[in-house]
C-alpha cells in the first residue's frame, strides 16, 4: 500500500506536474471570479518555473543533500557490498543488448569497483520492478546482463528482485545476509544515501555509506543555466527525497532524517 500511495502522490507532487496543476487551478479560479487567487497561483507557477528551470538553485540544494552523508571508512574488511537498484533496465522498444543504462547506473559501476578492492565480500544487487502498472522484469535482470557482458561471468553477484522501495531493499537484504556479520558497504546515489542508510541501520545492519552518482553541477556566477529539463530533473530528485525522508522518518522506517 505504501508503494502504491507513494506512486500516486508523486504523480501530482513532481515539480513540473505540480506547477502545471497550480496554473490550471489559478485559471479556473479566475473563471469563477477569484481574480486574486488566479494572480497568485499564476505568479507562483511562472516564478517557480523560472527559478527552478533557469538558475542553479537546484544544483546548490542538490549539492547540500549529496554531501550530507560523506563516504564512510571501516577498519575491518567488509562482509558484503550492497548495491541498490536504479538506472538499469532490461527492455527497450527496439530490443538491444539486454541492458539499458541511465544516470543511476553509476551505482553498479561503484559496486564493481568495490568488489575488485574487496573480493572476499559478498556482492548483492537489490532491485525489483519499480513500475506501478506495467509488468516489467526486475532491475536485477538488466544488472546481471551488464555484468556478464563486461566480464563473461556474474562476479559472484547475488540478486534480490523482490523489493520495490528503499525500505523493502533493506528488509530483503537483511534476510539475505542471515547470520553474516561485519560491515556492509552500502552503494546508492549520493542524494539517496541519507534515506537508504537510515533504513539499513534501523534494521540493525552495520551499513557504511559508499555514495555514487553525484549529479549537482558546480554553481558558477551568475548562476544561470539554459538546461531547464536537467534542472527540473534535479529539482524532482530533491522534492522526492524530501518527502521520502519525512515519510520514512515519521513511519519509523529510518532512524534519523540525516544519519551520520
Amino acid at each position: 500500500m505504501f508503494f502504491i500511495l507513494s506512486k500516486l502522490f508523486w504523480a501530482v507532487a513532481r515539480p513540473l506536474n505540480f506547477l502545471f496543476f497550480l496554473a490550471m487551478a489559478g485559471m479556473l479560479a479566475g473563471r469563477l471570479g477569484y481574480r486574486k487567487i488566479r494572480t497568485l497561483a499564476l505568479a507562483i507557477s511562472i516564478g517557480s518555473f523560472v527559478l527552478f528551470g533557469f538558475t542553479q538553485l537546484p544544483d546548490y540544494l542538490l549539492y547540500r543533500l549529496e554531501t550530507a552523508v560523506p563516504a564512510g571508512k571501516t577498519s575491518a574488511a567488509p562482509a558484503a557490498i550492497v548495491v541498490l537498484g536504479g538506472g538499469i533496465g532490461s527492455q527497450s522498444a527496439a530490443g538491444g543488448t539486454g541492458y539499458q543504462l541511465a544516470e543511476a547506473a553509476d551505482r553498479l559501476v561503484k559496486g564493481l569497483e568495490l568488489k575488485r578492492l574487496h573480493p572476499q565480500a559478498r556482492f548483492i544487487y537489490s532491485g525489483g520492478s519499480g513500475t506501478l502498472i506495467a509488468d516489467q522484469p526486475p532491475e536485477t535482470v538488466g544488472a546481471l546482463s551488464m555484468v556478464q557482458a563486461l566480464y563473461g561471468d556474474d562476479r559472484a553477484m547475488e540478486l534480490e528482485s523482490r523489493s520495490r522501495t528503499t525500505f523493502e531493499n533493506a528488509v530483503e537484504v537483511r534476510k539475505m545476509l542471515g547470520d553474516t556479520t561485519g560491515p556492509v558497504l552500502l552503494v546508492t546515489s549520493a542524494f539517496h544515501m541519507p534515506r537508504a542508510l537510515g533504513c539499513f541501520r534501523q534494521l540493525g545492519m552495520e551499513a557504511i555509506p559508499a555514495p555514487s552518482d553525484f549529479r549537482a553541477d558546480l554553481p558558477v556566477f551568475p548562476y544561470l543555466t539554459d538546461e531547464a529539463p536537467n534542472q527540473f530533473l534535479k529539482m524532482s530528485l530533491l522534492v522526492k527525497e524530501f518527502f521520502g525522508l519525512a515519510s520514512y522518518y515519521m513511519s519509523g522506517r529510518t532512524n534519523a532524517l540525516l544519519p551520520r
